[in-house]
C-alpha cells in the first residue's frame, strides 16, 4: 500500500493510537501502585514503565516497516512527542544512515551490523568513516571489552566508489566480512591478522544505505533508561 502525503499524518496517528492506549493504562496504574509502595518498589516501577515503553515503541517501528507504512524524520518526531506526552517519560528518536557494512564471525556464528551495539560508527574526515566491530556477543555469555578493534574497518568515499580497507583486527576469532550480501573477505583476522592492510572497491550505489534508528527513554529523574537501535532498510529523510 502507498500512501499519498497528505495520508502520513492520518496512518501514523491511527497507528500510533492504537499502541499507545498500553502505555497510558501502564502511566496511570503504575503512579497509583508507586503510592502505596516503598522507595525500592517505585524505582523497579518506574524500571518497568521506561522499559515497557521502550518495547512497545521499538514494536510500532517494526510494525511501520513490515506494512509498509511511511517512516520519516518528522513521523519519528511525531511519534516520540506523542508517546512522550502519553507516558510523561522522555522520548527521543533519531535516525542515521550507514553503509550496510557487517560480520559473520566463524567461531561462533553470530552476526554484528554496522548500527548495531556491536558496531561504533565515527567520521574521521569528509567522505571519511571508520567502521569498528566487535566479534565477541554478550547474548552467548561472552564477556565483551567493548574497544571496537574486531575488526576496524576504514571507510573513504571516492566519486562513485567505496575504498573499504581492514585497518586492523586484534583478536583469535576469523570473521566473514560482508557489504550487503556481497563478500569482501572471509576469515579476517586471526592470530596471523589474515587480510589486515587489504583494501577493496565497490560501488557505492551496487546495494545503498541502510537506516539506523537510534531509541532513548528515559524518566525525568533520570532513574531508568532504555535504549535500542533498529535497522531498516529503507532511507529516512
Amino acid at each position: 500500500m502507498k500512501l499519498r502525503e497528505e495520508q502520513f499524518g492520518f496512518a501514523l496517528s491511527s497507528l500510533a493510537l492504537l499502541l499507545l492506549l498500553p502505555a497510558m493504562l501502564l502511566a496511570a496504574s503504575s503512579l497509583k501502585i508507586a503510592k502505596t509502595g516503598g522507595e525500592a518498589a517505585s524505582i523497579q516501577i518506574l524500571a518497568d514503565k521506561v522499559n515497557c515503553a521502550g518495547r512497545n515503541i521499538t514494536e510500532i517501528i517494526k510494525s511501520m516497516q513490515k506494512n509498509k507504512f511511511p517512516i520519516n524524520s518528522i513521523i519519528l518526531q511525531t511519534l516520540a512527542e506523542k508517546y512522550a506526552s502519553a507516558s510523561g517519560l522522555i522520548v527521543n528518536i533519531s535516525s542515521r544512515c550507514v553503509y550496510p557494512l557487517w560480520i559473520h564471525v566463524q567461531d561462533t556464528g553470530v552476526d554484528h551490523y554496522a548500527g548495531g551495539k556491536y558496531c561504533f560508527v565515527e567520521g574521521i574526515a569528509p567522505n571519511n568513516w571508520n567502521y569498528s566491530f566487535e566479534d565477541l556477543d554478550a547474548e552467548i555469555g561472552e564477556t565483551v571489552d567493548f574497544d571496537y578493534d574486531e575488526p576496524i574497518l576504514r571507510i573513504e568515499k571516492l566519486s562513485e566508489k567505496l575504498r573499504i580497507t581492514v585497518m586492523a583486527y586484534h583478536s583469535p576469532y576469523r570473521s566473514d566480512i560482508y557489504y550487503s550480501n556481497g563478500l569482501l573477505w572471509w576469515g579476517a583476522g586471526g592470530h596471523e591478522q589474515k587480510h589486515v592492510g587489504e583494501t577493496a572497491e565497490i560501488e557505492e550505489n551496487l546495494f545503498g544505505l541502510f537506516t539506523v534508528i537510534n531509541l532513548k527513554i528515559s524518566d525525568p529523574g533520570n532513574l531508568a533508561e532504555y535504549t535500542e537501535n533498529i535497522t531498516i532498510t529503507r532511507a529516512v529523510k
